[in-house]
Order: structure tokens, then C-alpha cells, then sequence
């Protein structure tokens, strides 16, 4: 009888998979939109499977203004940008003062044109962020990093005279990442 109520272990997927901590992070972006310098700001947090990490992320800003001078949409628009996805590291070294950072971020958002805080042209977009650059230990608990890379950014096709490269844009980042990151768990 207890032979029907032993438990057996099985090889699966995540039994290998060595949690070494895990973070939580301000993002702070810099790039265009529709040819305006501005800031992206989001967050995002992930497990940390030395040297590489494992989560998601989510990125937003209402900076840049389109304004449409014909037709019967003729006006200023404010562009709010916002997108989310999986966020994928590799981060060598990490234990050294300064190493090595690199990052992809893949995800989906919207795009989209308001006025007086109504949405009048939305576009669902898929956003691809890959970024390389540098991080500095600041304390055991927080690392900043310091990349550069390009957003990728395609499905804009119904905001008013905007199309994918008004989007897409290099990227400078810096990135603050908290929590614990060589820890046993």
C-alpha cells in the first residue's frame, strides 16, 4: 500500500534550473518618437540564473506630440506609447565591479493618439529592445547599468501620417537593478 502513495522524481524541464536570485528594476530609456528626444521610463523584475536572467518588463511615455495639418484630423495629437513583454539577460562576471551587461526585450503594447485624453487612433505594436553596455555593482543589493541598443517596432499602420520607423529608434538606458543576486534559494 505504501508503494501506490511513494512519491517518484522525474526529470522535467526546470529540475536543473539553479535560482541564484532575483531583482526587481527601474528602466530608464532614452530615443525618438516621431523624430522627438524624450524618455521611456518602466520597470521589470526577473530570476536570476547566473549569468543569465529570466523575467518581464513594462515600458511607457506620453512625451512626443504628432500634429496632422490636413484633412478632417487636422490638429495636435499626443502620442502615448506603452509596451510589455519577456525580458531576457546575460550578465557575466557579475561578482567584478564592472562586467559586462546585455539584454533583449521582446514584447507587445499599443500605440496611440489622443486628444483631450481620448484615444481617436490606436495601433497594437510588437516591440523588440535588444541592448549591450556596461554595469557597475553599487552594493551587493543594486547594480546599475549603462547600454545602448535600438527599439524595434512594427504593426503602426493606422496613426495619421506615423508609420514603424517614426517608432523605432537607438537607444541609450540606464537601468538600476535592486534585490538579491547570489543568493541560495
Amino acid at each position: 500500500l505504501m508503494a501506490i502513495f511513494q512519491l517518484h522524481a522525474q526529470e522535467t524541464l526546470f529540475n536543473n534550473l539553479d535560482v541564484t536570485g532575483a531583482f526587481g528594476s527601474v528602466i530608464i530609456e532614452t530615443g525618438s518618437i516621431n523624430g522627438e528626444v524624450g524618455a521611456d521610463v518602466g520597470g521589470g523584475g526577473a530570476l536570476v540564473m547566473s549569468p543569465v536572467f529570466l523575467g518581464g518588463y513594462g515600458m511607457g511615455t506620453t512625451y512626443p506630440v504628432h500634429t496632422i495639418t490636413e484633412g478632417p484630423n487636422a490638429g495636435e495629437y499626443d502620442v502615448k506609447f506603452g509596451h510589455g513583454g519577456l525580458w531576457l539577460g546575460f550578465v557575466p562576471k557579475s561578482d567584478k565591479l564592472i562586467h559586462f551587461y546585455g539584454s533583449a526585450k521582446v514584447g507587445w503594447g499599443k500605440a496611440r493618439l489622443r486628444q483631450d485624453k481620448e484615444n481617436l487612433f490606436t495601433d497594437r505594436v510588437f516591440v523588440m529592445t535588444p541592448e549591450l553596455g556596461l554595469e557597475v555593482n553599487l552594493t551587493e543589493w543594486l547594480k546599475m547599468s549603462f547600454t545602448a541598443g535600438y527599439r524595434w517596432v512594427n504593426g503602426v499602420t493606422r496613426l495619421e501620417e506615423l508609420n514603424n520607423d517614426d517608432f523605432s529608434s537607438p537607444l541609450g538606458t540606464i537601468t538600476f537593478r535592486m534585490g538579491g543576486f547570489e543568493s541560495d534559494f
